[in-house]
């Protein structure tokens, strides 16, 4: 019920209330929502001691549901989300719309090469994004730490030192948890998804954190991005050299959002989503994570497995762009 009384408090504030998320279909928030999540999930596992190879089993499950292309797709739209508020690229896109024409750019944009961070405040932008990254990243480590640090400290417990005689049972569900993937939380998603074609407008974002701050019961909601919150503290960061493509797609992606991203085919826009670099290296950790999974052979050891390829190197991958 606390959840559903947070959830309804971000859709009246949002202006969302009695209007059903898929009449106002935004594929980029959508995306970026299951990113969001998985931060959100990070957060809650890191903050919940393992008292019981269940709560072992459920962390996994948490963490380990997620697959290389949803978060690869799912990160550069929240990417793209801060990008698109940079008010020179968004001038600057429009003004590129008026010029040529609607149909046009897009497929210009659609196509993901570099035409829209060549666009005035288009590096910036991307800049902005790549920086909301770094902060988030931060919190991912932190996560990391904390659940390793967790199963060294179960080794003094009977429970945790027994021996595991499922690990292929426990890989083979993870695996299986992979290919299904993970949904969205509703409470991230109506945040991101309002009525207007403006991108998370100042009074959209400061009534949504008012809502959940407020909120009787703030333990259980969420927690929203940074750049949503007001807790971003600015900055840029450049992208990485020979990692480019990445902040075209960005870039890209960010200016079909301003243009309205529910209009370019599905199948195109995924793929303008999907940069191989970054899916790469998230299916070699989830691999990893199945491999590792499978291999140990006491309780203690799993989150281990938890921390190195489902949090730290997650994080690895993403960082790799600019560092």
């Amino acid at each position: 019920m606390a959840a559903v009384r947070i959830f309804a408090a971000v859709l009246a504030v949002a202006g969302l209330a009695g209007v059903s998320i898929a009449q106002n279909k935004d594929p980029v928030s959508e995306k970026a929502a299951v990113y969001m999540t998985y931060q959100s999930d990070a957060d809650k596992v890191g903050g919940k001691p393992f008292k019981s190879s269940g709560d072992i089993d459920a962390a996994l499950e948490t963490l380990g549901s997620y697959n290389a292309d949803q978060l690869t797709r799912g990160w550069i739209s929240y990417s793209a989300l801060v990008a698109s508020q940079d008010p020179d690229f968004r001038a600057n896109v429009r003004d590129i719309e008026a010029f040529y024409g609607r149909d046009r750019v897009v497929n210009s944009f659609a196509s993901g090469g570099g035409y829209a961070r060549s666009l005035k405040g288009g590096d910036d932008a991307v800049g902005s994004a790549i920086a909301v990254t770094d902060e988030d990243l931060a919190r991912l480590y932190s996560t990391a730490a904390i659940v390793k640090e967790q199963g060294y400290s179960l080794q003094g417990y009977g429970w945790a030192k027994s021996r595991i005689r499922d690990g292929g049972r426990r890989a083979e569900n993870v695996k299986l948890l992979q290919g299904s993937g993970k949904s969205a939380d509703n409470l991230i998603l109506a945040a991101l998804v309002a009525p207007s074609a403006t991108p998370l407008s100042d009074t959209n974002a400061a009534g949504v954190t008012t809502a959940v701050a407020t909120a009787s019961d703030v333990a259980t909601a969420v927690r929203l991005p940074t750049f949503l919150t007001g807790n971003f503290t600015g900055g840029k960061k450049k992208v990485k050299y020979g990692k480019e493509p990445v902040a075209n797609q960005i870039a890209s992606v960010a200016a079909l959002r301003i243009l309205g991203a529910d209009s370019v085919e599905e199948a195109r826009l995924s793929r303008v989503m999907l940069e191989p670099s970054v899916q790469s290296c998230m299916k070699m950790q989830n691999l990893q994570l199945q491999g590792c999974v499978a291999g140990v052979g006491q309780e203690f050891e799993v989150p281990h497995c938890i921390s190195q390829h489902a949090l730290a190197e997650i994080a690895d991958c993403l960082g790799a762009v600019y560092k």
